[in-house]
């Protein structure tokens, strides 16, 4: 079962619908302050659907909590999902990439339990950085099959027409010749939100 994640700004119902066509067996809405009640949202889909938060700061409240792959909210045990490794760094070293994980930081997260995150839209949007962006994002795939790491793959849509289909984000790792991985990172939030710790 494929659960998306996604950015509304009051158009949760277009994201919906636009999930149904394609299939989606669920929508996790992820807000910047507070979370939704989608209650009534729920009366009017088959999807099943989730809200979370985006937070740029530490926080002891409970519940689904995204922030940026960076050391300091990997230290807090409220935070589980990583993302935007890939935009972390400016620039690559000369002699290698700078994909915002290392071994080191992939050691962080496999002892603290976190989830890395692959966010789509900036890849599947870009127009000048998508080589850039993927090269960066198939290191990290290989840390995260190397330390047996939690993994998601979702859109981070900001716009419904920007979902995609499951297909779409499971062939785009199989290309870097990770096919087990893709199998995982699709199907892995929807085991994760059925945890009872994320209740």
């Amino acid at each position: 079962m494929f659960i998306d994640v996604c950015l509304p700004k009051d158009n949760e119902e277009k994201f919906i619908e636009i999930a149904e066509k394609l299939g989606t067996s669920g929508l996790l809405f992820l807000y910047d302050k507070q979370e939704k009640n989608l209650s009534g949202l729920r009366e009017k889909t088959k999807l099943k659907l989730y809200a979370g938060l985006i937070v740029k700061t530490n926080t002891n409240k409970p519940g689904i909590m995204f922030a940026k792959g960076e050391q300091q909210n990997m230290e807090n045990r409220n935070l589980r999902f990583m993302y935007d490794f890939e935009e972390i760094e400016q620039k690559d070293s000369f002699h290698y990439r700078r994909s915002g994980a290392n071994q080191v930081l992939a050691n962080i997260m496999k002892e603290k339990n976190k989830v890395m995150v692959f966010d789509m839209e900036k890849i599947f949007t870009s127009l000048r950085q998508k080589e850039f962006l993927l090269g960066r994002m198939t290191q990290n795939l290989m840390l995260a099959k190397k330390y047996k790491l939690d993994t998601i793959i979702c859109s981070f849509a900001t716009k419904p027409e920007n979902l995609r289909a499951e297909k779409e984000y499971a062939s785009l790792i199989r290309v870097f010749g990770y096919e087990e991985l893709a199998k995982i990172a699709t199907e892995n939030l929807q085991i994760l939100l059925t945890n009872d710790e994320l209740k």
